[in-house]
């Protein structure tokens, strides 16, 4: 798969519309067009040479569709919710609710360590919020391969499958075509902040998180971070810079004063209890203008910027 030019259309097209494209989108349309090449050849045109090629041309549809200059007749289910053509229902849309006092995502699987399922998801049932476990955790989801998938939602009737509070619901989502089980499951983290102290102007809280409970967190702009990659990086940027900046830009506007990499070895090591890995902060605001900002909520959240090399992970 050309990722790089993927990526490049990603921003180009990001730039210009207002219905904003991923990577992962893109890439699910390309593997699509690859599938249609090869088991529909019947719908390829003469002049098309290779399954990349006709794939390519299905990335570059999809984008007409997108922002406005095409009728929609493919990969509605991949279209950014914002669009009018969309097949993503909006009571799908993803939100935070509590359950038995854990904050928890709704409409979001995430995996289950141990037990007799695979996946639990929390969904909205009524107005409480519902617990709904699913999947053999012995049963491998083989969903990148059609006749694989055509077979088990035949057998699962899941087409017919609409309730999202039963598990049947979810393992059939598990087993539609398109963005892969890793992107289902993924879920972004912001660096919220979790404690303001007026006094001394210190705020307090998680500039990144890349571990919850055992899995990898996608950060927004679709990476995932090693804990060792961040504590290394982590400790240069103490050692050397410290500094804080708004948005990353301008002058400086305030100082990281505490900082505190965890990782599931530093905090058995420590005898500190996480369900997360990553780096916890105290930020001191030097500048007025920007503290009140922080007090009346405007900037709810650390972001931390930096260079690194890229490379492909596999979950």
């Amino acid at each position: 798969m050309p990722k790089a030019g993927i990526a490049n259309k990603v921003k180009e097209h990001n730039a210009r519309s207002k219905h904003k494209v991923t990577t992962s989108m893109l890439e699910a349309v390309y593997r699509r067009g690859i599938g249609a090449y090869k088991t529909n050849p019947g719908s390829v045109r003469p002049n098309v040479k290779s399954p990349e090629q006709w794939a390519m041309a299905r990335v570059n549809s999809f984008l007409r569709i997108v922002s406005g200059s095409k009728s929609p007749k493919h990969d509605k289910d991949l279209l950014p919710a914002s669009h009018a053509s969309s097949s993503k229902k909006s009571d799908e849309e993803v939100t935070k609710a509590e359950y038995q006092g854990e904050q928890v995502t709704l409409n979001k699987p995430r995996r289950i360590k141990g037990g007799n399922k695979k996946f639990e998801v929390f969904v909205q049932s009524g107005g409480k919020v519902k617990r709904v476990a699913f999947g053999d955790p012995n049963m491998e989801i083989r969903r990148d391969d059609p006749k694989a998938r055509a077979n088990f939602r035949a057998r699962h009737n899941c087409d017919s499958k609409k309730d999202k509070t039963t598990a049947g619901y979810w393992s059939c989502r598990m087993w539609e075509g398109g963005t892969s089980v890793s992107q289902l499951t993924k879920h972004n983290i912001e660096g919220q902040i979790l404690k303001a102290d007026d006094e001394q102007r210190l705020v307090y809280g998680w500039a990144s998180v890349v571990t919850e409970k055992g899995e990898p967190v996608v950060d927004r702009q679709g990476d995932v971070i090693e804990p060792e990659t961040l504590v290394k990086a982590v400790n240069n940027f103490m050692e050397n810079i410290r500094v804080g900046k708004e948005m990353h830009k301008g002058d400086q506007i305030g100082a990281v004063i505490h900082s505190m990499p965890v990782t599931k070895e530093i905090g058995e090591s420590l005898g500190i209890q996480s369900d997360r890995e990553g780096w916890v902060v105290a930020f001191k605001v030097y500048d007025d203008d920007v503290w009140a900002r922080v007090k009346s909520g405007e900037l709810a959240a650390f972001s931390i910027g930096g260079r690194a090399i890229k490379e492909s992970y596999d979950a």
